[in-house]
Protein backbone atom coordinates (compact mmCIF):
# COMPACT_ATOMS: atom_id res chain seq x y z
CA UNK A 1 0.00 0.00 0.00
CA UNK A 2 1.10 3.57 -0.64
CA UNK A 3 0.14 6.80 1.09
CA UNK A 4 0.06 9.85 -1.16
CA UNK A 5 0.32 13.18 0.66
CA UNK A 6 -1.22 16.14 -1.18
CA UNK A 7 -1.04 19.78 -0.10
CA UNK A 8 -3.06 22.81 -1.19
CA UNK A 9 -3.42 26.41 -0.08
CA UNK A 10 -7.17 26.38 -0.69
CA UNK A 11 -9.93 23.83 -1.14
CA UNK A 12 -13.69 23.97 -1.59
CA UNK A 13 -16.15 21.10 -1.89
CA UNK A 14 -19.69 21.52 -3.18
CA UNK A 15 -22.24 21.47 -0.39
CA UNK A 16 -25.36 19.50 -1.32
CA UNK A 17 -28.69 21.43 -1.51
CA UNK A 18 -26.91 24.79 -2.06
CA UNK A 19 -27.09 25.80 -5.73
CA UNK A 20 -26.96 29.60 -5.62
CA UNK A 21 -26.29 32.47 -3.26
CA UNK A 22 -23.94 31.89 -0.33
CA UNK A 23 -21.74 28.85 -1.09
CA UNK A 24 -20.62 26.85 1.97
CA UNK A 25 -18.10 24.05 1.66
CA UNK A 26 -18.12 20.55 3.06
CA UNK A 27 -15.35 20.16 5.66
CA UNK A 28 -13.95 17.09 3.86
CA UNK A 29 -13.93 16.03 0.20
CA UNK A 30 -16.67 13.72 -1.09
CA UNK A 31 -15.73 10.66 -3.12
CA UNK A 32 -16.48 12.52 -6.36
CA UNK A 33 -13.51 14.81 -5.58
CA UNK A 34 -11.32 11.76 -4.98
CA UNK A 35 -12.51 10.37 -8.32
CA UNK A 36 -11.44 13.63 -9.96
CA UNK A 37 -7.97 13.42 -8.40
CA UNK A 38 -7.45 9.82 -9.51
CA UNK A 39 -8.70 10.61 -13.01
CA UNK A 40 -6.42 13.64 -13.31
CA UNK A 41 -3.41 11.65 -12.12
CA UNK A 42 -4.00 8.78 -14.56
CA UNK A 43 -5.17 10.96 -17.42
CA UNK A 44 -8.53 9.25 -17.98
CA UNK A 45 -11.81 8.80 -16.14
CA UNK A 46 -11.40 6.34 -13.26
CA UNK A 47 -14.19 4.29 -11.71
CA UNK A 48 -13.93 3.05 -8.14
CA UNK A 49 -14.90 -0.40 -9.42
CA UNK A 50 -11.33 -0.59 -10.81
CA UNK A 51 -9.68 0.02 -7.43
CA UNK A 52 -9.37 -2.86 -4.92
CA UNK A 53 -9.40 -0.50 -1.93
CA UNK A 54 -9.13 3.16 -1.06
CA UNK A 55 -9.07 5.32 2.05
CA UNK A 56 -8.41 8.99 2.72
CA UNK A 57 -7.92 11.51 5.50
CA UNK A 58 -8.30 15.27 5.00
CA UNK A 59 -6.90 17.90 7.36
CA UNK A 60 -7.54 21.64 7.11
CA UNK A 61 -5.94 24.32 9.28
CA UNK A 62 -8.80 26.79 8.95
CA UNK A 63 -11.37 28.39 6.72
CA UNK A 64 -12.50 31.77 5.47
CA UNK A 65 -15.02 33.45 3.20
CA UNK A 66 -14.02 34.77 -0.21
CA UNK A 67 -15.89 37.11 -2.52
CA UNK A 68 -16.28 35.77 -6.03
CA UNK A 69 -17.60 37.50 -9.10
CA UNK A 70 -19.88 35.27 -11.15
CA UNK A 71 -21.35 35.59 -14.63
CA UNK A 72 -24.92 34.45 -15.17
CA UNK A 73 -25.52 32.48 -18.36
CA UNK A 74 -27.22 34.59 -21.02
CA UNK A 75 -27.01 37.78 -18.97
CA UNK A 76 -24.52 40.65 -19.38
CA UNK A 77 -24.46 41.63 -15.71
CA UNK A 78 -22.31 40.05 -13.03
CA UNK A 79 -22.94 39.33 -9.39
CA UNK A 80 -20.78 38.90 -6.29
CA UNK A 81 -21.16 35.76 -4.21
CA UNK A 82 -19.69 34.70 -0.87
CA UNK A 83 -17.86 31.36 -0.97
CA UNK A 84 -16.34 29.44 1.93
CA UNK A 85 -12.75 28.29 1.40
CA UNK A 86 -10.69 25.81 3.42
CA UNK A 87 -7.09 26.91 4.03
CA UNK A 88 -3.71 25.15 4.26
CA UNK A 89 -4.95 21.67 3.53
CA UNK A 90 -3.44 18.18 3.58
CA UNK A 91 -5.01 15.14 1.97
CA UNK A 92 -3.69 11.62 2.57
CA UNK A 93 -4.72 9.00 0.01
CA UNK A 94 -4.22 5.30 0.79
CA UNK A 95 -4.02 3.33 -2.45
CA UNK A 96 -2.68 0.14 -4.05
CA UNK A 97 0.99 0.26 -5.07
CA UNK A 98 0.30 0.67 -8.80
CA UNK A 99 -0.95 4.22 -8.22
CA UNK A 100 2.54 5.42 -7.33
CA UNK A 101 3.51 5.89 -10.98
CA UNK A 102 0.44 8.06 -11.68
CA UNK A 103 1.01 10.42 -8.75
CA UNK A 104 4.73 10.70 -9.49
CA UNK A 105 3.85 12.19 -12.88
CA UNK A 106 0.19 13.28 -12.95
CA UNK A 107 -1.22 13.78 -16.43
CA UNK A 108 -3.35 16.77 -15.47
CA UNK A 109 -3.62 19.32 -12.67
CA UNK A 110 -4.65 17.91 -9.31
CA UNK A 111 -7.49 19.90 -7.77
CA UNK A 112 -9.15 19.95 -4.36
CA UNK A 113 -12.39 21.44 -5.60
CA UNK A 114 -12.46 24.25 -8.15
CA UNK A 115 -9.89 25.03 -10.84
CA UNK A 116 -8.14 27.50 -8.52
CA UNK A 117 -7.72 24.92 -5.73
CA UNK A 118 -4.50 23.41 -7.07
CA UNK A 119 -2.89 20.60 -5.08
CA UNK A 120 0.67 19.30 -5.24
CA UNK A 121 2.11 15.91 -4.35
CA UNK A 122 4.41 16.34 -1.35
CA UNK A 123 5.19 12.70 -0.59
CA UNK A 124 4.52 9.16 -1.78
CA UNK A 125 5.34 6.57 0.83
CA UNK A 126 5.10 2.82 1.25
CA UNK A 127 3.17 2.23 4.45
CA UNK A 128 1.81 -0.55 6.62
CA UNK A 129 -1.06 0.18 8.98
CA UNK A 130 -1.58 -1.66 12.24
CA UNK A 131 -5.14 -2.69 13.07
CA UNK A 132 -6.38 -1.41 16.43
CA UNK A 133 -9.56 -0.97 18.41
CA UNK A 134 -10.89 2.32 19.78
CA UNK A 135 -8.86 4.59 17.50
CA UNK A 136 -9.74 8.22 16.71
CA UNK A 137 -11.51 8.81 13.41
CA UNK A 138 -12.06 11.90 11.31
CA UNK A 139 -11.14 13.80 8.18
CA UNK A 140 -13.22 11.50 6.02
CA UNK A 141 -16.72 10.21 5.33
CA UNK A 142 -18.04 6.89 6.63
CA UNK A 143 -21.17 4.84 5.92
CA UNK A 144 -24.19 5.75 8.00
CA UNK A 145 -24.25 2.11 9.12
CA UNK A 146 -21.02 2.74 11.07
CA UNK A 147 -23.17 4.35 13.75
CA UNK A 148 -20.81 7.28 14.29
CA UNK A 149 -22.34 10.67 15.17
CA UNK A 150 -21.96 13.43 12.61
CA UNK A 151 -23.73 15.32 9.87
CA UNK A 152 -25.31 13.03 7.27
CA UNK A 153 -25.35 14.02 3.60
CA UNK A 154 -26.38 12.29 0.41
CA UNK A 155 -23.13 12.68 -1.55
CA UNK A 156 -22.15 11.81 -5.11
CA UNK A 157 -19.67 8.94 -5.31
CA UNK A 158 -19.02 9.02 -9.05
CA UNK A 159 -20.08 11.19 -11.97
CA UNK A 160 -21.03 10.07 -15.44
CA UNK A 161 -18.99 12.14 -17.91
CA UNK A 162 -20.52 10.84 -21.14
CA UNK A 163 -23.34 13.39 -20.82
CA UNK A 164 -23.26 17.20 -20.87
CA UNK A 165 -23.66 18.43 -18.26
CA UNK A 166 -22.22 15.57 -16.23
CA UNK A 167 -24.64 13.73 -13.97
CA UNK A 168 -24.24 11.83 -10.73
CA UNK A 169 -23.78 8.14 -11.49
CA UNK A 170 -23.98 7.00 -7.87
CA UNK A 171 -25.22 8.85 -4.77
CA UNK A 172 -25.14 7.45 -1.25
CA UNK A 173 -25.67 8.73 2.31
CA UNK A 174 -22.50 9.25 4.35
CA UNK A 175 -21.63 10.64 7.76
CA UNK A 176 -19.14 13.50 7.49
CA UNK A 177 -16.38 13.44 10.14
CA UNK A 178 -14.04 16.40 10.66
CA UNK A 179 -10.42 15.64 11.55
CA UNK A 180 -9.83 15.90 15.34
CA UNK A 181 -7.51 18.87 15.81
CA UNK A 182 -5.59 17.90 18.94
CA UNK A 183 -5.15 14.94 21.25
CA UNK A 184 -6.44 17.08 24.11
CA UNK A 185 -9.90 17.49 22.60
CA UNK A 186 -12.47 16.17 25.07
CA UNK A 187 -14.90 15.20 22.31
CA UNK A 188 -12.34 13.37 20.21
CA UNK A 189 -14.38 10.74 18.42
CA UNK A 190 -13.27 7.12 18.42
CA UNK A 191 -14.49 4.00 16.65
CA UNK A 192 -15.05 1.05 18.96
CA UNK A 193 -14.28 -1.71 16.48
CA UNK A 194 -11.05 -2.55 14.65
CA UNK A 195 -9.67 -0.10 12.08
CA UNK A 196 -6.30 0.27 10.34
CA UNK A 197 -4.39 2.92 12.28
CA UNK A 198 -1.90 5.46 10.91
CA UNK A 199 0.37 6.21 13.86
CA UNK A 200 2.15 9.08 12.06
CA UNK A 201 -0.98 11.21 12.04
CA UNK A 202 -2.74 9.41 14.92
CA UNK A 203 -5.91 8.49 13.07
CA UNK A 204 -7.90 5.44 12.09
CA UNK A 205 -8.33 5.09 8.33
CA UNK A 206 -11.68 3.96 6.96
CA UNK A 207 -11.09 1.84 3.88
CA UNK A 208 -13.60 1.15 1.15
CA UNK A 209 -13.68 -1.83 -1.14
CA UNK A 210 -16.08 -1.26 -4.00
CA UNK A 211 -17.59 1.43 -1.77
CA UNK A 212 -19.67 -1.18 0.07
CA UNK A 213 -17.92 -0.99 3.44
CA UNK A 214 -14.65 -0.99 5.29
CA UNK A 215 -11.81 -3.40 4.56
Amino acid sequence: MIRVKLKSWTASFRYPTFQSGYQPTLPVPPFSTIQGLLSAARGEIVSFSEIPFIGYVFISEGWGVDLERIYALGKPETDVMKREVLLNNTLYLYLPDEWEEYFKKPKFQLLLGRSSDIATVEEIKQIELEKRENVPVGGTIVPVSAGLPGIIHALPVEFEYSTVPRRAKLVRPFTVLVFPKTKAQKKRQTYGEVLPYDSEIDIGVWFYEGLHGKV
